[in-house]
């Protein structure tokens, strides 16, 4: 995993804030602190069945749009064919750039349902992760560590009520996020074991 984030932010980024900036999820009224704030939390969560499930703001770009460089394009699509295949993934369900004050709104992807796995990179630990406990609505904030981190859970359908997963991420550095799903419960298993030391 060093390897493609050393060699990504040795990269001019540039192209890629500029790609953030025209998201059209990004509203420049809307920003980090507003997008991950327990009161947009409640907006979207009082949205119940309208909220569709992907962030419906965003000032971050997802590198499997395709629009960036051919020389982020190789490098991308070579790292994640392989760590999709080591992780016997069913997709990857993102490859998130975040700039500088980049995020990702609350929401909850119970349009990508599932059990999954999420490697975010922050060089300098300035990046974060908050969600919605599912049973006590408690929201906790995790904080990267300096380097690579791993998250795993289950993202819960709409028709699973107690397993609806609400999330939002921010940073204030660059920041990566890569997420798949996986397919068998026994397989996410055995790599929460794996990841635990177990």
């Amino acid at each position: 995993m060093e390897p493609y984030s050393d060699w990504f932010f040795e990269q001019d980024l540039s192209s890629l804030e500029e790609l953030a900036t025209k998201n059209p999820k990004n509203n420049p009224i809307s920003q980090l602190g507003w997008g991950t704030s327990d009161e947009y939390l409640k907006e979207i969560v009082d949205k119940d069945g309208a909220h569709e499930g992907y962030p419906e703001m965003s000032y971050s770009y997802d590198l499997q749009a395709g629009d960036h460089p051919r020389l982020f394009q190789r490098k991308y699509q070579k790292f994640s064919t392989t760590l999709c295949n080591f992780l016997g993934a069913r997709n990857e369900a993102v490859h998130v750039f975040y700039p500088k004050m980049g995020y990702m709104g609350w929401h909850n992807n119970w349009n990508a349902h599932g059990y999954n796995i999420l490697l975010s990179y922050s060089q300098n630990g300035r990046g974060f992760f908050k969600y919605r406990d599912t049973k006590s609505h408690e929201v906790i904030h995790m904080q990267d560590p300096t380097g690579w981190s791993c998250k795993v859970g289950y993202y819960g359908r709409g028709r699973e009520p107690d397993k609806v997963y609400y999330h939002c991420a921010g940073s204030y550095e660059p920041r990566l996020t890569l997420g798949y799903l996986i397919p068998h419960l026994g397989l996410w298993e055995s790599m929460v074991d794996d990841i635990a030391g177990n």
